[in-house]
């Protein structure tokens, strides 16, 4: 089974945008995880690429996402449903030299499919970070991710995902990430209790 590695990975946040938020299932879950690989990325040094599909029709990438961003938000914009179809996305993660794609973002039938479908008939690994993607509908959105992993993704969730990365406790950033995850696990996941 593919595990993913840190001098590897690129995490892609597909098409997070404000106008497709009231429609999604469980969008807060989908912000939330979206939020802990993108704090997670960012202090493990892991580039960041992300899209929008026409910004002008669907607006921004959502406010909480750009925060956490920060100088990492540079969109690319597409209209192409797979981010590999888009060919400023493809040269930006050429130049990157990585192997794997830690996806998250919506929608899993559309973008999220079309883009592993391509990314692994070009030799790429990709991870797909089940709890931070999602559709309009939860049918679409477990369809959506359980067609990914039938095609050859991994699926994995954005807390196993920034474990596998830092691989052990002894990381210079364990206790960051830990706390990023002690932080937004119950919007993700709910109480322990």
């Amino acid at each position: 089974m593919a595990r993913l590695n840190l001098d590897e990975v690129v995490l892609v946040v597909v098409d997070v945008q404000e106008r497709f938020l009231p429609v999604l299932f469980e969008p807060q879950r989908t912000i939330a995880a979206c939020k802990l690989l993108i704090n997670g990325a960012k202090v493990l040094g892991v580039p960041l690429l992300v899209t929008e599909q026409l910004p002008e029709k669907l607006g921004a990438t959502v406010l909480e996402l750009r925060e956490a961003l920060g100088d990492a938000y540079k969109p690319i914009v597409k209209a192409e449903f797979s981010v590999f179809a888009n060919k400023t996305f493809r040269r930006a993660f050429a130049e990157l030299g990585r192997s794997q794609l830690l996806l998250c973002g919506i929608e899993a039938h559309v973008c999220i499919r079309q883009t592993t479908l391509d990314a692994l008939a070009l030799g790429y690994e990709v991870f797909i970070a089940e709890d931070a993607v999602s559709s309009r509908y939860e049918f679409l959105w477990r369809s959506g991710v359980q067609s990914c992993v039938e095609a050859g993704a991994t699926r994995i969730n954005a807390e196993a995902a920034l474990f596998e990365l830092l691989a052990t406790a002894e990381h210079t950033q364990f206790r960051t990430v830990q706390t990023f995850v002690k932080e937004t696990a119950p919007r993700i996941y709910g109480s322990s209790r």
